[in-house]
């Protein structure tokens, strides 16, 4: 036998999953050609997974000595990336099926038998070229059959002939030639089961103790040590693939699915206990601090359903539902293979009740009785923000006395364990901030396209952030697949609910505006109920602040028994210390720094018995983080207070230049009005005015912190204002216009824009994602505004694209679109899109990707006529990326669009 039969293709072209191990195997034989062709060592790989092998080809077909075959070696390793299925590559169609998951539908086996075809006749052609002189170790006789490596240890080699079993060599010329050339360990259908096995046993098992035979068409078997709290048990445990490829695990009761072997061997009955004892005392923890800032609210708060946004069709039928309802969805996609890790983001602003919602969540999983359903495992972030998720799981897996790290990612992959991070923007910390992706990046490749990971961030900030990371790394080993949750304001009937099981009673035609705006969050609301209930004295924001600052003081005692620091002076500290945490962008500060906050707000220096007091200011937790404490407020929605109370504080000219610089959020916007109105008798309308002159001098405002600041503020100030209104250049989430007279928006940027019946609107140079019209008509939208909404929402339809919104609106002829309302429709949209555009180099099409899906408005063949003109006016230019699947492009603007 030669090299030619070894990778000849199958006869038969009926059995997809024969042919696809078969491209595998190809490569494996190129790959080692190429290392057999240096006469040297290389970092080559045994067994090899298909990317592996594919990766090593390109990187070492330069040993072949020729272009001719390093040219035919690249096409070989480039083989993986032909479509075989419906937008699936070979390598796609492999990692699906290797890795647990269903055959794919509608495999083309005619292109599938060409990959293998054309593989084989390239890698004939580069070895008869004459670059290997000797075949051995690489390749040796095994019964008259040519046989090529497949693993290496000191001990034997493995090597796989083109049929039939495996077979263990243990010859010494053998061994010692392969120790030379210093093959490394590596990765296949069964193979890669076995490395799953071996890397979930990491976890349990003693260290060094697993050892794994593996034997085509026979039973994986595993002699390994279980560690438990008695010591150490020997095990021998046998797994196999089902026909459908599912794993299976051989149990003395039976054949069962491989999850059960995980569960038995961490105990699951009392993992879960324990879990639950641990999550008890969290929910427990969490009620004392609601219980000290609102000493005379029962600790019993009743449960009201919290509702979310769903950003993501995939995930369920869109719009609104209970958080409940999203969990259960959660549990449901835990354990189905999609070959991207599920990444749940939940966001919303400071005392939203996120931690709330996530408590429960894991409350209620771990109290269900079903034998396999998976569990929430719940990790707090906070004031751990200098760890790493690493050193985070490990720490708070080690009080269960059965989990460390490794064995929680393993039952993540496996559809046990839903891995939950409450409050991800806590622990970004000091240094990866503004790339998230590198504090998630380690527990993703752990994860390897399975699982599914929930976590929580206060905003919609560190969420954008995280998403255009991650299209900023297209070559992410196992990227993500990112769903949006977002909790959405309490409404009338929630606080109802929760007052009335208070015996509270809630009048909400006396309450002043911007107290009714901040009843829209658990927070505000349990706090009203405390102001309620101590009898209404005084102004309601000043009593939260005061209530604050009183526990403070009290535990703010001097040698002599008296406060070291009075309210104002505590208020003062707490302004600073949020003006500095902004301003740094991290939930927290050093304790340098608020040292250095206390002495500015003081204006003094501190004392001796100052210093050493002020680290225990009870608003601010302390944590020790690389050997040096680190402080953060105790509740996000205490440090929005203070945040707004130093705007009002500061003078008018470094008011604004805070505001340019932190981008403020909607519940920061409604308290500074609110605190405005208290210390100056009015709004803020010159605080405005200043911080719109500062944007408007900025050369480029997209995304700048001022104007999102300016766009918070305008809304809350303006936004339901009567009479004519004009602003510039604001970046706005949520925008309702209500009042009367016209409004006009130059240069804004607004995601969703609610029309009141009163108002008119003139939109300049903007971008708005949703209109809302269901309260007003058409006929409120002036000039052109119609072509700057990408979405506009009527009381009978949600009209997308500018075809069908002329249409709903009664502008629509019978003269053929445009091409400069087609060219403005496509630059308005690539503007919209904030991030990356990367599509298919062949067609430029999304190539799955559904945030793109508006390319398609026109058809393909104008969004391709599009790119072709803008790529000849050297508007646009294609960039290669590196990514799997077919061939993709990223476009990228030479110049600013001139939308008319």
């Amino acid at each position: 036998m030669t090299i030619a039969d070894l990778v000849a293709a199958p006869e038969s072209r009926h059995a997809p999953l024969k042919t696809l191990a078969h491209v595998e195997f190809q490569l494996r034989v190129l790959g080692l050609l190429c290392a057999a062709a240096a006469g040297e060592p290389t970092k080559l790989t045994t067994p090899g997974s298909l990317d592996l092998w594919s990766r090593f080809i390109a990187l070492h077909c330069s040993l072949l000595g020729c272009p001719t075959c390093r040219s035919a070696a690249v096409d070989v390793a480039d083989s993986v990336d032909v479509e075989i299925a419906p937008d699936m590559s070979v390598r796609q169609v492999r990692n699906q099926v290797f890795h647990g998951g269903p055959d794919p539908k509608d495999i083309d086996l005619d292109a599938l038998q060409q990959v293998v075809l054309a593989n084989a006749e390239r890698i004939v052609a580069i070895y008869e070229h004459g670059h290997v002189a000797r075949l051995e170790p690489f390749f040796i006789t095994i019964g008259g059959e040519l046989a090529a490596l497949v693993d290496y240890s000191v001990g034997s080699a493995t090597y796989w002939p083109r049929s039939g079993p495996a077979t263990d060599v243990a010859r010494p010329e053998i061994l010692d030639e392969l120790q030379k050339r210093a093959p490394q360990s590596g990765d296949r259908l069964l193979e890669s089961f076995a490395q799953d096995i071996q890397r979930d046993l990491r976890g349990f098992a003693e260290r060094d103790s697993i050892d794994i035979l593996v034997v085509p068409s026979r039973p994986i078997v595993v002699r390994w040590d279980l560690r438990t709290s008695d010591g150490t048990t020997t095990r021998i445990d046998r797994f196999e693939l089902d026909v459908d490829h599912a794993r299976i695990w051989q149990s003395e009761s039976g054949r069962k699915p491989y999850k059960a072997f995980l569960a038995d061997i961490c105990n699951w009955k009392l993992l879960k206990e324990r879990l639950l004892e641990e999550l008890e005392e969290q929910v427990e923890l969490e009620s004392k601090i609601s219980e000290e800032l609102f000493p005379d609210i029962k600790r019993n708060v009743p449960n009201v359903p919290a509702h979310v946004r769903v950003a993501d069709s995939s995930f369920g039928s869109g719009g609104d539902i209970t958080i409940a309802q999203a969990c259960e969805r959660i549990i449901a996609r835990a354990g189905v293979y999609s070959s991207c890790t599920n990444l749940i983001i939940l966001t919303g602003e400071a005392g939203s009740g996120k931690t709330h919602s996530l408590l429960q969540f894991a409350r209620e999983s771990l109290s269900q009785s079903g034998d396999l359903d998976p569990i929430a495992i719940y990790i707090s972030s906070s004031g751990v923000s200098a760890n790493s998720l690493d050193t985070l799981l490990d720490a708070r897996m080690a009080r269960t006395r059965i989990l460390d790290k490794s064995s929680v990612l393993a039952l993540c992959r496996a559809g046990l364990a839903i891995l939950v991070i409450d409050g991800f923007d806590e622990l970004l910390g000091f240094r990866t901030y503004d790339n998230p992706l590198s504090g998630l990046r380690p527990i993703l490749d752990a994860l390897r396209g399975k699982g599914t990971i929930l976590l929580s961030a206060r905003s919609s900030y560190s969420e954008a952030r995280l998403r255009r990371n991650l299209d900023l790394h297209p070559t992410l080993n196992w990227p993500p697949y990112p769903v949006t949750l977002e909790l959405l304001p309490w409404r009338r009937e929630q606080l109802q609910r929760l007052t009335s099981q208070l015996s509270v009673e809630v009048a909400e035609q006396e309450m002043p505006l911007e107290i009714r705006q901040l009843l829209t969050t658990p927070f505000f609301c349990l706090a009203f109920a405390a102001w309620a209930r101590a009898g209404r004295n005084g102004d309601f924001l000043q009593f939260v602040v005061e209530i604050y600052l009183q526990r403070e003081r009290r535990k703010l005692v001097g040698q002599k028994g008296e406060p070291i620091f009075d309210s104002d002076q505590l208020a003062d500290i707490f302004s600073e210390v949020a003006e500095m945490i902004a301003r740094n962008a991290v939930p927290e500060i050093s304790e340098e720094d608020l040292e250095l906050a206390a002495s500015q707000a003081l204006n003094c220096a501190l004392n001796r018995e100052e210093k050493r007091r002020l680290i225990a200011l009870c608003g601010m937790s302390a944590e020790w983080a690389e050997e040096e404490l680190s402080f953060r407020f105790t509740h996000l929605a205490i440090a929005e207070q203070f945040l707004a109370r130093q705007v009002v504080r500061l003078p008018l000219n470094q008011a604004v230049s805070l505001l340019f610089t932190v981008a403020i959020s909607s519940l920061c916007a409604t308290l500074i009005v609110s605190m405005w109105r208290a210390k100056h008798g009015g709004l803020p309308t010159e605080l405005i005015a200043a911080l719109q002159e500062k944007v408007n001098a900025t050369e480029t405002y997209d995304g700048i912190p001022g104007a999102i600041s300016l766009g918070e503020l305008w809304a809350k100030v303006y936004g339901i204002a009567d009479g004519p209104r004009t602003v510039r250049r604001i970046t706005v989430d949520d925008l309702e216009l209500g009042g009367s007279g016209r409004v006009v928006l130059d240069e804004a940027r607004i995601k969703n824009l609610t029309l009141g019946p009163g108002v008119e609107l003139l939109l300049k140079s903007s971008t708005v994602a949703r209109l809302d019209l269901s309260k007003s008509s058409g006929a409120a939208l002036l000039r052109d505004s119609y072509k700057q909404i990408h979405e506009l929402l009527t009381q009978s339809e949600l009209a997308t694209g500018q075809p069908r919104i002329k249409h709903v609106l009664g502008l629509t002829d019978d003269t053929a679109d445009s091409a400069i309302e087609i060219d403005n429709y496509f630059k308005s949209n690539i503007v919209l899109a904030g991030g990356p555009i990367i599509v298919s180099a062949r067609d430029y099409a999304p190539d799955g990707d559904g945030r793109l899906n508006w390319v398609l408005e026109y058809g393909i063949d104008a969004w391709q006529s599009f790119i072709n003109r803008m790529r000849e006016e050297g508007k646009i230019t294609l960039e290669k990326v590196s990514a799997s699947g077919r061939p993709k492009v990223r476009l990228r603007r030479t110049e600013k669009f001139d939308v008319r």
